[in-house]
């Protein structure tokens, strides 16, 4: 039981920060509304689903809540509904991607502890698609912009999609070239599996 505890919380604090090195690694900051045209984060946060499976959601919870915050965390900025729902969605989207893929059996992603480079491109599109649509939810329902307009679709969801999606395939792709195999070659009893991420 201990062992397990012990495991659970190193993976979560792995994932912790692994995603928070990658936000702050990001160019630019996130605007809201507008978007960045790269979002690391997202990315992040499917290749710590990828290594660890679903039990690092409270790590990536917390990761994506403070590197938001810049560490220097807002307790009055809690209430603001539509911030908690954005970091939400920011880390259980590439969760739900994951869980679409399976559920529909389009992929495994894992071939004799090989990544498939062309699961992994579908797997950035089909989250940046969830995390824009999610995004673009929460920001449409619950803000309006300081000079009194709504959200315009067109633009919030192009230019979200677009970072989205060059953010998650920028980390997949880093991840198989450079982090799969480092883990192959130092610690082989690690290397990520498909038995690892169900």
């Amino acid at each position: 039981m201990q062992s397990k505890l012990t495991e659970f919380l190193y993976q979560n604090i792995i994932a912790f920060l692994v995603i928070s090195l990658f936000t702050f690694l990001n160019p630019g900051e996130g605007v809201p509304f507008i978007g960045n045209m790269i979002w690391l984060q997202i990315g992040a946060v499917s290749l710590c689903y990828l290594l660890f499976g679903y039990k690092i959601f409270l790590g990536a919870l917390i990761a994506v809540i403070f590197t938001s915050h810049g560490f220097g965390f807002d307790l009055s900025r809690i209430y603001n509904i539509s911030e908690m729902f954005e970091h939400f969605v920011g880390a259980f989207s590439p969760l739900c991607a994951i869980i679409s893929m399976r559920f529909f059996k389009l992929s495994n992603f894992f071939e004799d502890s090989k990544l498939v480079f062309q699961h992994l491109i579908f797997l950035g599109i089909l989250t940046a698609f969830y995390n824009t649509i999610l995004t673009f939810f929460v920001y449409s329902y619950f803000e309006i912009k300081s000079d009194g307009s709504l959200v315009e679709p067109f633009s919030f969801i192009k230019n979200y999609l677009l970072g989205d999606i060059l953010g998650s395939l920028i980390v997949l792709f880093f991840a198989a070239l450079v982090i799969v195999p480092g883990i192959r070659y130092f610690a082989p009893k690690h290397v990520p599996s498909e038995d690892k991420i169900k």
